[in-house]
């Protein structure tokens, strides 16, 4: 089985000349038309009718990692990737991984030209969080109050560094860093170039959640699925737009920059 044979339309998604939220182009597969509530609804009714013979909390967990294994571009075509999802898709039968390829069309309508936490609504609007994963996350308009209230105090990183750093000890879904995004946009800034996000949650799902939301909005992030407390990381992703935009260069020299200036004041 091909490694890209069931999200085929994300060549079309995510290009080093986009700008958050996606407008300019329309992925191959993309249902046309869809307000995100639209597409919400219809991936709920999807995702309904998906592997039925699977427990469905195993369902969308092994959707969300297929995915994020595909727009995590530096390990892709790795064997370990290949693999994994290989061994994924062996268990489910040819209609059910159509409609994976459908939820993901759905996913990218939802979150084209509108910032929102998707994944974060859905899931707890199948009541997944009830049990098997434990997780329940925070409402958005919620977040985007926390959000507002964060801003201004945040933004002072503006006056000593071309971005902002927002560090997320407990991801959940993003939708934090989302909201704060939008914010940063309402401000008349653009978080594709100006906003740099560090975040980190237990759960290997809810990690990888945020990192294809943060992908597909094309936030520039650092997403590590690890223990905040005990400082212990076990995998580190980095979203497409870190790659195109060449951040850790951009890290780099303003580090080179800041040294420069220590050694210059303490002459």
């Amino acid at each position: 089985m091909s490694q890209v044979s069931i999200f085929d339309v994300l060549n079309d998604v995510v290009t080093p000349s986009q700008v958050v939220p996606a407008t300019s182009s329309v992925p191959a597969g993309k249902a046309p038309g869809l307000t995100a509530d639209e597409a919400r609804g219809r991936f709920i009714r999807e995702f309904s009718q998906t592997a039925r013979y699977h427990h469905r909390w195993d369902v969308f967990r092994e959707f969300i990692t297929l995915v994020a294994g595909e727009l995590d571009i530096a390990r892709i075509r790795t064997p370990e990737n290949i693999a994994a999802s290989r061994k994924i898709c062996d268990r489910y039968q040819a209609a059910d991984l159509e409609r994976f390829h459908v939820l993901f069309s759905l996913l990218i309508s939802a979150l084209q030209g509108k910032y929102h936490d998707f994944l974060g609504s859905v899931f707890m609007e199948l009541e997944l969080g009830s049990g098997d994963m434990g997780q329940f996350f925070t409402p958005y308009p919620m977040a985007r109050l926390l959000a507002q209230l964060l801003l201004d105090d945040t933004l002072q990183q503006l006056k000593t560094c071309p971005w902002v750093t927002l560090n997320e000890p407990t991801s959940g879904a993003g939708g934090m860093v989302i909201a704060f995004a939008e914010s940063m946009l309402d401000k008349g800034l653009n978080p594709s170039a100006q906003l740099m996000a560090v975040t980190t949650d237990i759960d290997p799902t809810a990690a990888d959640m945020t990192f294809i939301q943060l992908s597909l909005l094309g936030i520039p992030a650092v997403v590590n699925t690890g223990n905040t407390l005990s400082l212990s990381v076990s995998r580190t992703r980095y979203t497409p737009v870190w790659y195109f935009s060449n951040w850790q260069e951009r890290l780099e020299s303003h580090e080179r920059v800041q040294a420069m200036r220590r050694f210059m004041a303490s002459m």
